[in-house]
């Protein structure tokens, strides 16, 4: 106490300057005996806003259950469109899998091969009336990626058309990876081995193309996926550099966040970014084994999952969507085989 009265006693017969200085020391001293003024997010409490659901078409955990007929082989790409439905791309038996709102199964098309409505590998997938309610024909567009091309169907699985094919020019692909469209319509595909995001029309003509390999602004070391926020900037989540690239519709770069490790905003293989209706942005941190969502501006929100197969838990995910009626998030557990279903729910 005496010492604390004879640093106030010298503070007060000292310039204003220097007690400012002395000043902004002792409260440094407090701040490091006491704790930081600002109080830091507890990502374990944060994480139980989001609870689970239901998994898509798998036992769940404990269920005795052990058909694999009853898995979903290696899921990925994942969209909801204005009615709930849930489109699936499964890699593991290339082919296209729709269930409802309430997670029941309503039809599966396609199929392995190189022909017309036939795929290798189906990556990405983007429904087109997800956010656009004046579109007149409601079509699916899916990134076949073994086959270096993208293919548009209905959505009872009528193929429509195609465009590109193995390459390194403009309208070619070395492994189409993730898919979006903007509010025009225009097309948005991530080239995962040449990597940049390629641009076109509904109909697959070229309009643009960005982006190499490197480290730099503008630059991707395996572009996951692209998404397109309902502002119409370019989310592209640079699995290889640790983080999420924001471009303008003409791919001009705008910012970016993220960097390697395991702390919060931060990644191991960021995978797929999706949007809510409030645009908070939400992204699979696939070496994490966990979801992460921001603000739209990059700031930290909240987080859960850890590695594991019990409900809540995820092995390598990478397919994530969310329902913005309903606020419902759909993961693609891709090494566990499912699709984890979460709703909202209060802290």
């Amino acid at each position: 106490m005496n010492h604390t009265r004879q640093a106030i006693n010298y503070i007060n017969s000292a310039s204003p300057l220097f007690s400012i200085i002395i000043g902004i020391l002792l409260l440094s001293l407090y701040l490091g005996q006491t704790g930081s003024i600002i109080p830091k997010a507890d990502a374990s409490n944060l994480a139980k806003n989001y609870t689970f659901l239901m998994a898509l078409d798998s036992p769940n955990s404990g269920d005795e259950e052990t058909n694999t007929e009853d898995l979903l082989p290696q899921p990925e790409g994942i969209d909801v469109d204005r009615d709930g439905n849930v489109f699936i791309n499964e890699i593991g038996e290339n082919r296209i899998n729709i269930f409802d709102a309430n997670g029941t199964l309503k039809s599966t098309w396609g199929s392995s091969g190189e022909d017309l409505g036939q795929f290798s590998h189906p990556h990405g997938n983007e429904v087109e009336d997800e956010n656009n309610e004046d579109v007149i024909g409601v079509y699916i567009y899916i990134a076949d990626q073994n086959n270096d091309r993208i293919q548009k169907f209905s959505k009872n699985g009528t193929f429509i058309t195609t465009w590109g094919e193995e390459g390194e020019g403009n309208g070619q692909f070395l492994h189409t990876h993730g898919i979006d469209l903007d509010s025009d319509g225009n097309v948005y595909v991530s080239d995962r081995d040449q990597p940049s995001i390629q641009k076109f029309s509904s109909d697959g003509t070229f309009i643009k193309k960005w982006g190499s390999e490197g480290t730099a602004d503008g630059q991707f070391i395996q572009p996951w996926d692209v998404s397109v926020s309902q502002d119409d900037r370019i989310f592209v989540p640079d699995f290889g550099n640790n983080r999420i690239q924001i471009f303008s519709k003409d791919g001009d770069f705008i910012t970016s966040w993220g960097t390697a490790g395991s702390g919060p905003g931060q990644f191991d293989g960021p995978a797929v970014v999706a949007f809510d209706s409030e645009d908070n942005v939400y992204v699979t941190d696939s070496g994490n084994h966990r979801v992460q969502k921001f603000t739209s501006d990059g700031t930290f929100i909240t987080e859960w999952g850890e590695e594991g197969q019990s409900n809540g838990q995820f092995s390598m995910p990478e397919g994530l969507a969310v329902d913005i009626s309903s606020g419902k998030v759909y993961v693609s557990d891709t090494s566990n085989n499912n699709v984890q279903v979460f709703s909202p729910s209060e802290s």
